[in-house]
């Protein structure tokens, strides 16, 4: 296998798809609002949609892993035949509630492909291949940073139906890039004392870094109740789908830096203060969000991300990588993905209900107040592991 021609089409396959995850995440509000459903019910079909895509992620990976002919390749290109079909259905029903299932099956089918192409990584690895993850990572916020942006943009003068028709072309060019890359061999895996670890064990043998996972579920929450209801908190100030693009773009494109550089961030910076500066930067995006009175200040607000998304999201894996030992790795990462995945169904919820009934203000509020417990549970967490000198790299 040709080592550069692998990474260049790995590049290319991790930018499609962040391109995809913009125009089924980023816009799954928008397209809703549009269609004409209120905040509270955007919040319980975001919150059902990801709760059936955190079930459905790890049985994806489980039907890959025992049936013995099926590969990360298959399985892509299988989910990807009724996505298209979908995307072509969805540019031309009207009934609110088939727009609502079907979108929900291409949003779900989205989540489900991230394990799969993160699989791919180690999958060329046994065969010889080193990919650069960080460098295919950071371009996925690239093209998602443009795609926001462009549909931004292209949404307020086409309409929702810009969404399916963007995720229908994506969909075909990410499937294209799968067809032309190597077929990689199967390999068995054994299964791990981890994968056996039950939850209440678990806690008890790692109750410190279950007090961090407390932390990041706050942060999370915080992250997804701005994340989902961004476009309605934009709109409070007057703006629209194309300040809502722009304040994505933004959003994404700061991340990079980071995602390249974090290797080199560690050596200076312990994972333990970089998941506490994570909180710090939630804090601190918080704040802004509050006193934002127009749309210039959301754009300076989206600055912010480089000190709280972009840190948590590498830092989080570093720091489970420490302090879980590694016969429970797998249960530890799962763990604190599915704290990331319960922070999105809580924030949906509860954001929802809060603008509904008590406005973007009351929001806004509650946001500050999330940044701040979930910082202390993090600083708490920190602490503890310090004290008892379990991980002095922490």
């Amino acid at each position: 296998m040709k080592q550069g021609k692998i990474n260049i089409q790995y590049i290319v396959l991790q930018g499609l798809f962040w391109m995809l995850f913009c125009v089924n995440g980023g816009f799954l509000s928008f397209y809703l609002q549009e269609n004409g459903f209120g905040n509270s019910l955007i919040g319980v079909i975001t919150a059902v949609f990801c709760t059936i895509a955190f079930i459905l992620q790890p049985l994806a990976g489980n039907i890959c892993d025992r049936i013995e002919g099926l590969t990360w390749k298959k399985l892509i290109i299988i989910l990807g035949i009724p996505y298209i079909l979908i995307c072509i259905l969805l540019l031309i029903i009207k009934s609110k509630s088939l727009i609502v299932i079907l979108f929900g099956m291409i949003y779900i089918t989205t989540f489900i492909y991230l394990p799969l192409i993160n699989s791919a990584v180690f999958a060329y690895e046994k065969e010889g291949v080193k990919i650069n993850f960080g460098i295919a990572r950071g371009t996925g916020s690239a093209m998602y940073a443009l795609m926001a942006l462009l549909v931004g943009d292209m949404a307020r003068i086409f309409g929702t139906k810009i969404i399916p028709l963007s995720g229908l072309i994506v969909i075909i060019l990410f499937l294209a890039v799968i067809a032309t890359m190597p077929i990689t061999k199967k390999v068995k895996q054994e299964k791990e004392k981890a994968q056996h670890t039950n939850v209440l064990n678990f806690i008890t043998k790692y109750p410190y870094f279950s007090v961090m996972l407390l932390g990041v579920l706050f942060m999370f929450f915080s992250h997804n109740i701005i994340g989902t209801y961004l476009l309605q908190i934009i709109q409070s100030l007057g703006g629209d789908s194309a300040n809502l693009g722009r304040a994505m773009f933004i959003q994404a494109i700061v991340e990079i830096p980071v995602l390249f550089t974090f290797s080199v961030i560690m050596k200076k910076i312990k994972v333990g203060n970089l998941m506490i500066l994570a909180g710090v930067g939630y804090i601190i995006k918080a704040v802004l969000y509050f006193s934002s009175w127009n749309i210039g200040m959301i754009y300076i607000t989206q600055f912010s991300q480089i000190i709280s998304f972009a840190i948590i999201a590498a830092a989080s894996v570093y720091f489970t990588g420490m302090v879980v030992n590694e016969e429970d790795q797998t249960t530890g990462q799962a763990f604190m993905s599915g704290m990331m995945s319960a922070g999105t169904v809580l924030g949906s919820l509860f954001g929802g209900a809060i603008l509904d009934y008590v406005g973007v203000r009351a929001l806004l509020s509650v946001n500050i107040l999330l940044t701040l417990i979930g910082t202390s549970i993090a600083i708490c967490s920190v602490r503890l592991i310090r004290i008892k000198g379990k991980h002095n790299k922490v």
